[in-house]
Protein backbone atom coordinates (compact mmCIF):
# COMPACT_ATOMS: atom_id res chain seq x y z
CA UNK A 1 0.00 0.00 0.00
CA UNK A 2 1.40 3.61 -1.14
CA UNK A 3 1.11 6.38 1.10
CA UNK A 4 1.23 9.88 0.22
CA UNK A 5 2.06 12.44 2.91
CA UNK A 6 1.06 15.90 2.59
CA UNK A 7 2.77 18.64 4.94
CA UNK A 8 0.41 20.87 6.18
CA UNK A 9 2.00 24.64 6.73
CA UNK A 10 1.19 27.04 9.90
CA UNK A 11 -0.46 29.31 9.51
CA UNK A 12 -2.79 28.29 7.26
CA UNK A 13 -3.01 29.08 3.48
CA UNK A 14 -6.06 30.50 2.04
CA UNK A 15 -5.30 27.49 -0.76
CA UNK A 16 -3.46 24.09 -1.26
CA UNK A 17 -0.60 25.91 -3.31
CA UNK A 18 2.37 24.47 -4.00
CA UNK A 19 2.09 21.56 -1.54
CA UNK A 20 5.27 19.50 -0.61
CA UNK A 21 4.55 15.75 -0.23
CA UNK A 22 6.38 13.00 0.78
CA UNK A 23 6.43 9.35 -0.48
CA UNK A 24 7.98 6.40 1.50
CA UNK A 25 9.43 3.66 0.27
CA UNK A 26 10.77 0.06 1.19
CA UNK A 27 14.38 1.33 1.23
CA UNK A 28 15.85 4.80 1.46
CA UNK A 29 16.32 4.98 -2.52
CA UNK A 30 13.02 4.08 -2.72
CA UNK A 31 11.62 7.12 -1.02
CA UNK A 32 10.35 10.15 -2.77
CA UNK A 33 9.37 13.77 -2.36
CA UNK A 34 8.94 17.00 -4.07
CA UNK A 35 6.40 19.70 -4.43
CA UNK A 36 3.10 19.75 -6.10
CA UNK A 37 1.67 23.36 -8.12
CA UNK A 38 -1.74 22.00 -6.61
CA UNK A 39 -3.92 19.19 -5.04
CA UNK A 40 -4.93 18.11 -8.78
CA UNK A 41 -0.99 17.73 -9.03
CA UNK A 42 -0.47 15.33 -6.45
CA UNK A 43 0.67 12.03 -7.36
CA UNK A 44 -1.64 9.17 -6.93
CA UNK A 45 -1.72 6.79 -3.97
CA UNK A 46 -3.41 4.23 -2.15
CA UNK A 47 -3.88 6.62 0.88
CA UNK A 48 -3.34 10.37 1.53
CA UNK A 49 -2.05 11.28 5.18
CA UNK A 50 -1.84 14.97 6.38
CA UNK A 51 1.33 15.66 7.87
CA UNK A 52 0.47 18.39 10.91
CA UNK A 53 3.43 20.77 12.20
CA UNK A 54 5.16 19.25 15.29
CA UNK A 55 4.33 22.42 17.06
CA UNK A 56 0.32 21.88 16.87
CA UNK A 57 0.52 18.31 18.45
CA UNK A 58 1.46 17.00 22.01
CA UNK A 59 2.62 13.55 22.07
CA UNK A 60 3.03 12.19 25.00
CA UNK A 61 2.52 8.30 26.76
CA UNK A 62 -0.38 7.85 28.87
CA UNK A 63 -0.80 4.73 31.79
CA UNK A 64 -4.06 3.82 31.92
CA UNK A 65 -5.77 0.41 32.42
CA UNK A 66 -8.50 -0.89 30.18
CA UNK A 67 -11.02 -0.48 32.65
CA UNK A 68 -10.02 3.67 32.99
CA UNK A 69 -9.93 3.48 29.41
CA UNK A 70 -13.73 2.37 29.07
CA UNK A 71 -15.00 4.91 31.97
CA UNK A 72 -13.22 7.74 30.10
CA UNK A 73 -15.50 6.89 27.32
CA UNK A 74 -13.20 8.62 24.59
CA UNK A 75 -13.12 11.82 27.03
CA UNK A 76 -8.99 11.24 26.89
CA UNK A 77 -8.39 15.28 27.35
CA UNK A 78 -9.69 14.94 30.94
CA UNK A 79 -6.89 12.03 31.32
CA UNK A 80 -4.59 15.35 29.70
CA UNK A 81 -5.52 18.09 31.70
CA UNK A 82 -2.56 19.16 33.26
CA UNK A 83 -0.48 18.65 30.38
CA UNK A 84 -2.23 20.87 28.17
CA UNK A 85 -2.71 24.58 27.64
CA UNK A 86 -6.47 24.16 26.83
CA UNK A 87 -9.91 23.71 27.87
CA UNK A 88 -9.64 19.74 27.47
CA UNK A 89 -13.23 20.21 25.82
CA UNK A 90 -11.83 22.38 23.02
CA UNK A 91 -9.04 19.40 22.29
CA UNK A 92 -9.42 16.26 20.25
CA UNK A 93 -6.78 13.23 21.58
CA UNK A 94 -5.72 10.34 19.55
CA UNK A 95 -5.08 7.42 20.58
CA UNK A 96 -1.82 5.30 19.60
CA UNK A 97 -0.93 1.70 20.09
CA UNK A 98 -0.48 0.11 23.09
CA UNK A 99 3.07 0.00 25.55
CA UNK A 100 4.18 -2.63 28.03
CA UNK A 101 1.97 -1.72 31.08
CA UNK A 102 -1.15 -0.32 30.23
CA UNK A 103 1.05 2.97 28.57
CA UNK A 104 -0.38 4.34 25.68
CA UNK A 105 0.84 6.87 23.45
CA UNK A 106 -1.42 9.49 22.46
CA UNK A 107 -1.62 12.78 20.58
CA UNK A 108 -3.57 16.00 21.30
CA UNK A 109 -4.33 18.65 18.73
CA UNK A 110 -6.82 21.46 19.14
CA UNK A 111 -10.02 20.39 17.67
CA UNK A 112 -10.65 23.63 16.06
CA UNK A 113 -7.58 24.03 14.37
CA UNK A 114 -8.16 20.50 13.15
CA UNK A 115 -11.62 21.19 11.46
CA UNK A 116 -10.29 24.24 9.69
CA UNK A 117 -7.10 22.06 8.09
CA UNK A 118 -9.85 19.40 6.77
CA UNK A 119 -12.13 21.60 5.55
CA UNK A 120 -9.27 23.08 3.97
CA UNK A 121 -8.43 20.22 2.47
CA UNK A 122 -12.41 19.41 1.53
CA UNK A 123 -12.67 22.40 -0.58
CA UNK A 124 -9.80 21.26 -2.67
CA UNK A 125 -10.64 17.97 -3.14
CA UNK A 126 -8.24 16.07 -0.89
CA UNK A 127 -9.87 13.33 1.41
CA UNK A 128 -7.50 12.10 3.72
CA UNK A 129 -7.20 8.62 5.35
CA UNK A 130 -5.15 10.14 8.03
CA UNK A 131 -2.92 12.44 10.05
CA UNK A 132 0.05 12.44 12.05
CA UNK A 133 2.30 15.14 13.32
CA UNK A 134 5.58 15.85 11.14
CA UNK A 135 7.57 14.63 14.16
CA UNK A 136 6.64 10.55 13.16
CA UNK A 137 7.27 10.86 9.44
CA UNK A 138 10.84 11.30 9.44
CA UNK A 139 13.70 8.98 11.35
CA UNK A 140 17.43 8.40 11.75
CA UNK A 141 19.60 5.80 10.07
CA UNK A 142 20.97 5.13 13.48
CA UNK A 143 20.00 1.79 15.64
CA UNK A 144 17.13 2.07 18.31
CA UNK A 145 18.45 4.06 21.08
CA UNK A 146 19.00 7.70 19.65
CA UNK A 147 17.12 10.57 19.06
CA UNK A 148 16.09 12.23 15.75
CA UNK A 149 16.28 15.89 15.32
CA UNK A 150 15.67 18.42 12.86
CA UNK A 151 16.07 22.35 13.37
CA UNK A 152 15.61 25.32 11.44
CA UNK A 153 17.31 27.61 13.06
CA UNK A 154 13.84 28.86 14.72
CA UNK A 155 12.34 26.00 14.62
CA UNK A 156 11.77 22.19 14.49
CA UNK A 157 11.41 18.81 16.51
CA UNK A 158 12.87 15.98 18.00
CA UNK A 159 11.88 12.71 17.23
CA UNK A 160 12.55 10.23 20.77
CA UNK A 161 10.65 7.17 19.98
CA UNK A 162 8.26 5.36 17.44
CA UNK A 163 5.09 7.31 18.59
CA UNK A 164 6.99 9.97 20.69
CA UNK A 165 8.56 13.45 20.36
CA UNK A 166 8.29 17.07 21.03
CA UNK A 167 8.59 20.81 19.40
CA UNK A 168 11.39 23.21 19.22
CA UNK A 169 11.07 26.48 19.05
CA UNK A 170 14.40 28.16 19.95
CA UNK A 171 18.15 27.71 19.78
CA UNK A 172 21.50 29.33 18.14
CA UNK A 173 24.49 27.90 16.45
CA UNK A 174 26.03 26.97 19.54
CA UNK A 175 23.15 26.39 22.31
CA UNK A 176 20.69 23.59 21.54
CA UNK A 177 17.11 24.72 22.06
CA UNK A 178 15.89 24.67 25.45
CA UNK A 179 13.43 22.29 25.13
CA UNK A 180 16.13 19.10 24.16
CA UNK A 181 17.87 20.28 26.88
CA UNK A 182 15.12 19.67 29.58
CA UNK A 183 13.69 16.39 27.79
CA UNK A 184 17.64 15.03 28.09
CA UNK A 185 17.80 16.37 31.62
CA UNK A 186 14.11 14.42 32.63
CA UNK A 187 15.29 11.26 30.58
CA UNK A 188 18.73 11.02 32.83
CA UNK A 189 16.56 11.39 35.99
CA UNK A 190 15.88 8.53 37.86
CA UNK A 191 12.54 6.50 37.66
CA UNK A 192 11.72 8.23 34.56
CA UNK A 193 9.06 7.89 32.67
CA UNK A 194 10.11 9.38 29.49
CA UNK A 195 12.60 6.51 28.72
CA UNK A 196 16.30 5.66 28.54
CA UNK A 197 18.78 9.02 27.71
CA UNK A 198 19.73 8.67 24.00
CA UNK A 199 23.26 7.58 23.15
CA UNK A 200 23.28 9.75 20.58
CA UNK A 201 22.18 12.70 18.72
CA UNK A 202 20.80 12.31 15.19
CA UNK A 203 20.97 16.11 13.90
CA UNK A 204 19.55 17.69 10.11
CA UNK A 205 19.75 21.33 9.96
CA UNK A 206 19.04 23.58 7.60
CA UNK A 207 21.15 26.21 9.61
CA UNK A 208 24.74 26.52 10.77
CA UNK A 209 25.37 24.48 13.69
CA UNK A 210 28.20 23.93 16.27
CA UNK A 211 27.84 19.96 16.74
CA UNK A 212 30.75 19.99 19.35
CA UNK A 213 28.92 23.03 21.29
CA UNK A 214 25.38 20.97 21.32
CA UNK A 215 27.55 17.65 22.59
CA UNK A 216 29.29 19.91 25.48
CA UNK A 217 25.83 21.26 26.06
CA UNK A 218 23.70 18.31 25.79
CA UNK A 219 26.30 16.17 27.23
CA UNK A 220 25.29 13.98 24.61
CA UNK A 221 27.02 13.55 20.89
CA UNK A 222 25.68 15.20 18.22
CA UNK A 223 26.39 13.98 14.64
CA UNK A 224 25.01 15.33 11.33
CA UNK A 225 22.85 13.32 9.22
CA UNK A 226 20.01 13.54 6.59
CA UNK A 227 17.00 11.77 8.04
CA UNK A 228 14.88 9.87 5.97
CA UNK A 229 11.02 9.12 5.59
CA UNK A 230 9.74 6.30 7.92
CA UNK A 231 8.59 3.47 5.68
CA UNK A 232 6.89 1.82 8.71
CA UNK A 233 2.67 2.47 8.69
CA UNK A 234 1.93 4.87 11.16
CA UNK A 235 1.98 3.98 14.80
CA UNK A 236 -0.78 6.55 15.63
CA UNK A 237 -3.63 7.97 13.51
CA UNK A 238 -5.13 11.39 14.30
CA UNK A 239 -7.94 11.28 12.21
CA UNK A 240 -10.12 9.20 14.96
CA UNK A 241 -13.59 9.15 16.31
CA UNK A 242 -15.60 12.61 14.95
CA UNK A 243 -12.71 12.97 13.13
CA UNK A 244 -12.43 9.49 10.94
CA UNK A 245 -12.39 9.43 6.77
CA UNK A 246 -15.84 8.89 5.87
CA UNK A 247 -14.75 7.14 2.74
CA UNK A 248 -12.47 4.58 2.70
CA UNK A 249 -10.81 3.09 -0.58
CA UNK A 250 -11.39 6.16 -2.49
CA UNK A 251 -7.28 6.41 -2.88
CA UNK A 252 -7.46 2.87 -4.10
CA UNK A 253 -10.22 3.73 -6.88
CA UNK A 254 -8.00 6.45 -8.01
CA UNK A 255 -5.30 4.29 -9.24
CA UNK A 256 -7.20 3.06 -12.20
CA UNK A 257 -7.44 4.19 -15.44
CA UNK A 258 -11.36 6.04 -16.65
CA UNK A 259 -12.03 2.92 -18.22
CA UNK A 260 -11.06 0.69 -14.99
CA UNK A 261 -13.38 2.65 -12.77
CA UNK A 262 -16.07 2.34 -15.32
CA UNK A 263 -15.81 -1.34 -15.30
CA UNK A 264 -15.58 -1.24 -11.57
CA UNK A 265 -18.82 0.82 -11.62
CA UNK A 266 -20.53 -1.56 -13.90
CA UNK A 267 -19.79 -4.63 -11.59
CA UNK A 268 -21.04 -2.83 -8.52
CA UNK A 269 -23.92 -1.81 -10.55
CA UNK A 270 -24.60 -5.05 -11.91
CA UNK A 271 -24.52 -6.25 -8.07
CA UNK A 272 -26.92 -4.16 -6.90
CA UNK A 273 -29.42 -5.12 -10.15
CA UNK A 274 -29.14 -8.64 -9.20
CA UNK A 275 -29.83 -7.83 -5.31
CA UNK A 276 -33.07 -5.89 -6.35
CA UNK A 277 -34.51 -8.45 -8.78
CA UNK A 278 -33.98 -11.07 -6.20
CA UNK A 279 -36.14 -8.98 -3.75
CA UNK A 280 -38.52 -7.98 -6.05
CA UNK A 281 -38.91 -12.29 -7.20
CA UNK A 282 -39.36 -12.58 -3.24
CA UNK A 283 -42.10 -10.06 -2.86
CA UNK A 284 -44.12 -11.32 -5.79
CA UNK A 285 -43.58 -14.99 -4.32
CA UNK A 286 -44.89 -13.61 -0.98
CA UNK A 287 -47.54 -11.78 -2.80
CA UNK A 288 -48.82 -14.91 -5.04
CA UNK A 289 -49.02 -16.99 -1.38
CA UNK A 290 -50.98 -14.81 0.44
CA UNK A 291 -53.23 -14.00 -2.25
CA UNK A 292 -54.05 -17.93 -2.38
CA UNK A 293 -54.31 -18.14 1.02
CA UNK A 294 -56.86 -15.47 0.80
CA UNK A 295 -59.06 -17.17 -1.65
CA UNK A 296 -59.00 -20.25 0.47
CA UNK A 297 -60.34 -18.58 3.58
CA UNK A 298 -63.33 -16.87 1.30
CA UNK A 299 -63.90 -20.00 -0.13
CA UNK A 300 -63.87 -21.37 3.55
CA UNK A 301 -66.44 -18.64 4.40
CA UNK A 302 -68.85 -18.63 1.85
CA UNK A 303 -68.68 -22.70 2.51
CA UNK A 304 -69.83 -22.26 6.19
CA UNK A 305 -72.44 -19.50 5.34
CA UNK A 306 -74.00 -21.56 2.31
CA UNK A 307 -74.10 -24.25 5.07
CA UNK A 308 -75.37 -22.30 7.75
CA UNK A 309 -78.30 -20.05 6.12
CA UNK A 310 -79.31 -22.65 2.99
CA UNK A 311 -81.82 -20.11 2.47
CA UNK A 312 -79.56 -17.61 0.91
CA UNK A 313 -79.69 -17.45 -2.56
CA UNK A 314 -76.83 -14.76 -3.76
CA UNK A 315 -73.57 -14.59 -1.38
CA UNK A 316 -71.79 -11.63 -2.22
CA UNK A 317 -70.10 -10.70 1.03
CA UNK A 318 -70.38 -13.59 3.19
CA UNK A 319 -68.97 -12.28 6.21
CA UNK A 320 -71.15 -9.03 6.35
CA UNK A 321 -74.46 -11.29 5.38
CA UNK A 322 -73.15 -13.77 8.74
CA UNK A 323 -73.17 -10.78 10.74
CA UNK A 324 -76.87 -9.41 9.68
CA UNK A 325 -78.54 -13.11 9.85
CA UNK A 326 -76.75 -13.18 12.96
CA UNK A 327 -78.33 -9.59 14.32
CA UNK A 328 -81.68 -10.76 12.97
CA UNK A 329 -82.03 -14.06 14.84
CA UNK A 330 -80.95 -12.38 17.91
CA UNK A 331 -83.41 -9.76 17.46
CA UNK A 332 -86.22 -12.63 16.77
CA UNK A 333 -85.34 -14.05 20.29
CA UNK A 334 -85.28 -10.95 22.23
CA UNK A 335 -81.91 -10.10 22.55
CA UNK A 336 -81.19 -6.58 23.42
CA UNK A 337 -79.34 -4.97 20.90
CA UNK A 338 -76.56 -1.58 21.70
CA UNK A 339 -79.07 1.04 20.00
CA UNK A 340 -82.57 -0.59 21.75
CA UNK A 341 -82.63 1.74 24.40
CA UNK A 342 -82.68 4.93 22.34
Amino acid sequence: MTRLFISIPDPLPESLDDIAWQMPGAGPSDAQQGRAADSAALPKADEIWLVLPAGRVLLTLLTLSRRALRQLNGALGNALEDRLMFDPTQVHVALGKSLADDVHAVAAVESAWLEQVLALCRRHGVEPSGAIPETLLWRADAEPGHWAVRWRGQDGFARTGDCTGFALDDGTSAMPPLALQLALAESRRPGATSGNPPESIVLESSAEVDTEAWSRSLACPVSLQTLRLDPLPPALNLLQGAYAPRRRGAGWLANFTGAEQVARYRVAAGLVAVALGVHVLGTLADWARLSRENSQLRAEMRQVFKETFPQTQAIVDPSLQMQRQLADLRRARGYAEPGDFL
